[in-house]
């Protein structure tokens, strides 16, 4: 019996061992799941945006969308373009998707807010009307095109005059206060009227005009699709430009483009 009991206590002493050394063995195995509060989220990088550059808003508002690519945005919680928000519309590691705000003309520095901070990419710029319509004339001449039937070549780069953008601003804005579509004006004056007016001599002078285009695009490819006025916006004649863009009146939108070349 005396035998029996030691063997029985052996087994308790055994047994109370093993218990003990549960909480021991569980132990061991949780260490290695706590969070470690040292570790900071990876700082983020932006590479490249999908679009440096676009045109101020028109009367009709459409949604563009863009991206911005680089590392470690994954945790991205905001884009600005200076301090107008974009909505965002995707996340992943190295690219984030969204809508682009609605921007007035002028240049815009793009920053990413992720759970590191905030990290600042490039520069977008938004274009007014005007110097879009300027930048398009410019791409089309560098082309060698049809104005109907007549085949015209490459045409140099039109240089933007102060004073023949300030008379195709004024009868573009003319016409959208008066609700006319005319190159002359309800006085009675013709574009080459409003140079001379304006103390503008030319060697060349022309106009374009257009209504109820909604973008620059837009109007630049009714010109060009038209004979006469791809002529005039193909002729080596002109060496300067102006445009004037105004809203209003019937057609909702007044486009003039005065081009010439100053006699001295």
């Amino acid at each position: 019996m005396l035998t029996l009991r030691t063997v029985c206590l052996r087994s308790l002493a055994a047994f109370a061992t093993a218990i003990a050394l549960m909480p021991q063995l569980q132990t061991a195995e949780a260490a290695p799941v706590v969070p470690n509060s040292t570790l900071k989220p990876a700082v983020a990088k932006v590479s490249s945006l999908s679009a440096t550059a676009g045109v101020e808003p028109g009367i009709v508002t459409t949604v563009t969308k863009a991206s911005i690519t680089g590392k470690n945005l994954a945790t991205a919680s905001s884009v600005r373009f200076g301090n107008a928000d974009a909505k965002i519309l995707s996340v992943s590691k190295t690219k984030v998707t969204f809508e682009m705000p609605i921007l007035p003309a002028g240049s815009y520095r793009v920053s990413v807010t992720t759970a590191a901070g905030t990290a600042v990419g490039p520069k977008y710029t938004v274009r007014t009307m005007e110097s879009e319509v300027l930048r398009l004339t410019n791409i089309a001449r560098s082309k060698a095109r049809k104005c109907g039937t007549v085949k015209y070549p490459s045409a140099p780069a039109l240089h933007g005059d102060a004073t023949l953008t300030k008379v195709a601003l004024a009868h573009s804005r003319d016409m959208a206060d008066q609700s006319y579509f005319s190159h002359t004006s309800l006085s009675g004056k013709s574009p080459f009227d409003r140079m001379r007016d304006a103390n503008y001599t030319y060697r060349a002078a022309g106009e374009n005009i257009g209504a109820g285009f909604t973008t620059p695009k837009a109007v630049v490819d009714a010109w060009l699709a038209s004979p006469g006025h791809c002529r005039i916006l193909m002729s080596r004649s002109y060496t300067e430009l102006g445009v004037g863009y105004a809203t209003g009146g019937y057609y909702g939108t007044y486009w003039t483009q005065d081009y010439g070349k100053p006699r001295n």
